[in-house]
This record gives C-alpha cells, structure tokens and sequence, in this order.
C-alpha cells in the first residue's frame, strides 16, 4: 500500500506526546516531593533544636542543684576531719558538720554512716533511728572503691514512702581506708515537679536515667516505669561516642516511634533524653503535604487529561492527514498507487539504491489495443478491465518493496527494489499469467479481456543515472513488445552509466 510508513509516524506523534506528558507529569512530581521533603527536614531541625535546648536546660538546673548538694556533701566529709569532732555535744557538732547544708522541699536529710552501715549523725535529728544501710548500693560502691566520688544511687522507697535516690561520697581514714559514707537523700518528687513545668505533645516523652540505664523519672509519668532498665535502648550504644546526640528508634517502653534528643548532665552519672513523637514532629508537615500532594495530584490527573485528549486528536488528525494522503496517492479506480506517489516513491528509493549499490528493476505495462476495447465494449468494461489487470498486478508483487502503480490511461508501473533483471523477468511472466487466467475465465468469450505487453529494465544506479532513465529504458522494451506482436515481455539489457571521471581513471 502507498504511503505505509505514515502509520508508523502517527504512533511515533502520539508516543512522543504521551511521553511528554509524563516527563512534565514526573517533573512536577519530582519538584513538589523535593520542596516537601526539604520542609520535612526543617520540621525536624527545628523539633531538635527546641528539644536540644530543652534537655540543655533540664540538665543545668538539675546539674546545678546537685552540684549544690555535692557541696554540702564535701562540707561534711571535710568537717569530720576536724580534730576531735567526734568528743563534741551533738547538737554543736551538726552546727559544726551542717552549718553549709543545701536546704529545700524536696532535698532530704543529711547522714553520716559508719563503716558497718550504721546512721551516726543526721542533719535534721538528733535523737538517731536504728537504722542500717550497709545493703543499699551507694554504701557497697563506697565500701569497694576509693575513686568512686560523687555516687547517684539506685531510687528505694524510704520510710514514709517516699521515692528517693542517694547522692554519697566516701569517708576516708588516715590511712585511706573505708571509714563509712556521708550521704544526703533527695525526693525523686523534685525531678518530677521539674518535669512538670515542660509542655509535651500527646506521645512525647522526657526521661531522666542513671547512664546505666536505671530510670530515675519519666513524663508522662508513671511510678511503674521508675527503677525500669533501658541500659538496651539505642541511647546507650551512642553514648560512649557522644555525650549529647540524637536518633529515631521506636521506643521500648510503650512502643512509640519518637525523635529521641539525648545529653549527659555534665560530668555526673545521668542522662536527660527528650523523646518527640515523630508524629507530633511532622503533624504540620502532614497536612501542608497532603494539601500539596492533593492540589498535584489534581494538576497531574488533569495534565493527564489533557495529554489523553490532545493524543486522540492528533491521531485523529494524522489518521485523516493520512487517509487524505493516500487518497492523494492512490489511484481511485484501481485502488493502486497514482502517477503522484510513484514518483515520490521511485525519488527514495532510487537514492537508497544508489547509497547502498543495490540493483533496481522497474516493470512498464501497457493494456494492449485498450482504445478500440473501450469504444466497442464500453467504458465502463473497460474500467472493470483496468481493475481486474490491476488486481492481476498486485497478487503477483507481493513483497513489502514492491510498489504498483498506474502510471497513465491503460499504463501501468512496477517498482522492484533490489530486484535482478531475472527476477523482474519471473515478475513479469506471473503478472502475463494472471492477466490470461482472467481470459480463460470467461465461459467461452476469450477476449472479453485485453492482454498486456511489459518492458523490463533493471540497473544499478550511479551518479550519472536518474530515476528517469530507467523509466525511459522500460518503456523502450515495453513499445518493444507491442512492435513485437504484443501480448509479450521485452527485456531491455542492463545498462551501467561510466562517468567521464572514471573513464579517465581507466585510462
């Protein structure tokens, strides 16, 4: 068919716009997830660093009053160095040994305990209550270590039901043996009116913990959490590394995925760790990025649209281009292609057959006596003749090359890229059978169809040859065969045009 490779062009059309339509549809994506993306991020430097400053506060204000305590602490141990200390009355010596002491609501007594474990003196007492702590961790870490410093202790329950954690430091002899412990109880109660005053999001969470993972405090509060071990938590794979950091992980103890923000409370044994729940942290960003995300969304459904709709417009109009292309192209008789296209055509593939030194072989066919047919017969057989011969020419060039053409009145043209001049002949011949098997059809009237006379030519182009001399070259053998008797094939020899420069060069 004439004229095939605008099919090919229209889906080549609407590809290319489908595929713009997606690279626009992608780009726009691609943009909106990178601005969400980088306002995600922000989200989260911001969420640290407000948390960053809110651990960096807690861990100084507890930091300070331990600091405080400590001092107090030191007071004592200095005091009991003090020559005959012990010969004094009671009272004068708790002015002696606590005259320094921190003082607050939450801040409890100050003991001396002896090497047994026994409470010798106390801060806000002096008559003494029987009471030994030689099992509590705080006087075990003094007993076994002489650098253990200030010591925070595990929280214990004290007599009044009070939750309460130990600050201690060793009492030394002179000899720099165990002498006993001086230690000053603090009410977990104060870590948690701090805790208190910090605004948290529903699922946020602030702890405060002994860096081997014992929780002294946690809000939202809980007593079951106090005493909790977290030594396996994330925190304190980091914390060797880093005193102060972050990280995302889901929480063991309720299972909330948060942002955890972490710092040690200076040089002392606690950790403060801020947790915000992720959730909290991108609630804003979620719904900016659903809003945007739906406004796109819409934008890309509609561009979508839009391409869908403008690709079936375009190959509707490029299914008319080409059905009025071939119309242009097509003889509307025989329905093979007119003198128009085969001109076009015999141009292209006379230029490709000469790049690639390729033969092209051409059939010219000419309907025998067809005037005085049509005057006695009609012009309306006569047509039905043209059609028929035309059908006869078609099934014998079957090959997707081969292009058939009516080139005049009763003229018809075969285009055989590539083809020998024997195979042009084999051509020939089977177009002359099926133009008589018409004849021998017609129940007893032999010439109710006319015969053919054919001129074959075949040549390999160079750049002396044009399209038009192998036109000229088959219609000299096709007026051959009518000169010849008619009903016949005259093949022209084949000719190879030699440029004036290659004569030289032979020369």
């Amino acid at each position: 068919m004439p004229l095939r490779h605008l099919a090919p062009r229209r889906r080549t059309y609407t590809k290319r716009l489908i595929l713009l339509g997606l690279v626009v549809t992608l780009g726009f994506s691609a943009i909106v997830t990178v601005i969400l993306l980088d306002m995600a991020r922000k989200d989260r430097e911001k969420a640290l660093d407000a948390a960053t400053n809110l651990v960096a506060t807690i861990g100084s204000e507890i930091s300070r009053n331990i600091e405080l305590y400590d001092l107090s602490l030191q007071a004592v141990v200095d005091g009991l160095k003090v020559p005959n200390i012990d010969k004094i009355s009671p009272e004068i010596r708790r002015l002696v040994l606590f005259d320094r002491a921190a003082t607050g609501k939450d801040l409890g007594a100050i003991l001396v305990i002896n090497k047994v474990g026994d409470v010798q003196i106390d801060s806000r007492s002096v008559e003494l209550l029987a009471v030994n702590h030689s099992h509590r961790d705080f006087f075990k870490i003094h007993q076994q270590r002489t650098d253990a410093g200030l010591y925070i202790s595990q929280p214990w329950v004290g007599n009044d039901g009070e939750y309460l954690v130990t600050l201690s430091r060793r009492i030394s002899s002179l000899n720099g043996s165990f002498d006993g412990v001086v230690a000053g109880t603090m009410r977990l109660s104060y870590f948690h009116n701090l805790f208190r005053r910090v605004k948290f999001g529903p699922d946020d969470s602030l702890t405060l913990m002994r860096t081997d993972g014992t929780v002294l405090m946690r809000a939202p509060f809980d007593i079951a959490s106090i005493g909790v071990d977290l030594s396996k938590s994330v925190v304190f794979k980091k914390l060797p590394v880093s005193q102060a950091g972050w990280y995302e992980t889901v929480s063991i103890l309720d299972g909330v995925k948060r942002l955890f923000v972490y710092q040690q409370v200076d040089e002392h044994p606690l950790l403060v760790v801020n947790g915000l729940s992720l959730a909290t942290v991108y609630a804003g960003w979620r719904q900016e990025a659903w809003l945007i995300g739906s406004l796109i969304l819409m934008l890309c459904a509609l561009n979508i649209a839009l391409v869908i709709f403008l690709a079936r417009q375009l190959s509707r109009r490029v299914e008319v281009e080409q059905t009025l292309a071939v119309l242009a192209t097509t003889d509307s008789l025989t329905g093979l292609c007119n003198r128009r296209g085969f001109d076009d055509i015999i141009e292209r593939e006379w230029l490709r057959a000469r790049r690639a030194q390729d033969p092209i072989a051409l059939l010219m066919i000419d309907v025998d006596c067809f005037k005085a047919y049509n005057d006695n017969h009609g012009h309306q057989t006569g047509d039905k003749a043209l059609t028929a011969i035309a059908g006869c020419i078609a099934k014998a060039t079957n090959r997707p090359a081969d292009i058939s053409a009516r080139y005049g009145g009763e003229e018809f043209v075969v285009l055989l890229p590539g083809e020998s001049l024997d195979g042009a002949f084999e051509i020939a011949e089977r177009i002359h059978a099926n133009v008589l098997s018409l004849r021998t059809q017609q129940h007893g009237r032999p010439d109710i169809t006319p015969t053919i006379s054919v001129g074959v030519a075949s040549m390999i182009p160079n750049l002396g040859l044009k399209p038009s001399d192998l036109i000229g070259i088959a219609d000299t053998a096709m007026y051959d065969a009518k000169r010849d008797g008619r009903n016949r094939t005259v093949v022209a020899p084949t000719i190879r045009l030699v440029t004036a420069e290659r004569q030289v060069i032979a020369t």
